[in-house]
């Protein structure tokens, strides 16, 4: 079960820590002044498939993600932001 000796296991992947930041898609100002009206604003953070952007792809800090989150999802009870967009829907639709 164990390994052999003198045999030394594959090193796992791991990334950089001095990676580059990814670029930010809107400045910090415009994210702590947001509210969930700004359609414009809340649709670069959402995919054309309706699901909210991680930060990893954003490239906002973690606690903008949360605020960000938070006003998507208050967007979308209001029916600002839909759920899912119409041509995912009639896609899906068409393979049943």
């Amino acid at each position: 079960m164990g390994q052999a000796q003198g045999q030394k296991r594959a090193p796992k992947f791991k990334a950089s820590k001095y990676e580059a930041p990814k670029p930010r898609r809107v400045t910090k100002e415009q994210i702590s002044r947001a509210t969930y009206k700004d359609v414009k604003l809340l649709e670069k953070f959402v995919s054309d498939r309706g699901k909210i952007r991680s930060s990893l792809i954003t490239g906002i800090t973690k606690q903008e993600q949360a605020k960000v989150a938070r006003l998507v999802k208050v967007a979308r009870e209001l029916a600002l932001l839909p759920y899912v967009t119409t041509s995912t829907y009639k896609q899906s639709y068409n393979r049943r």
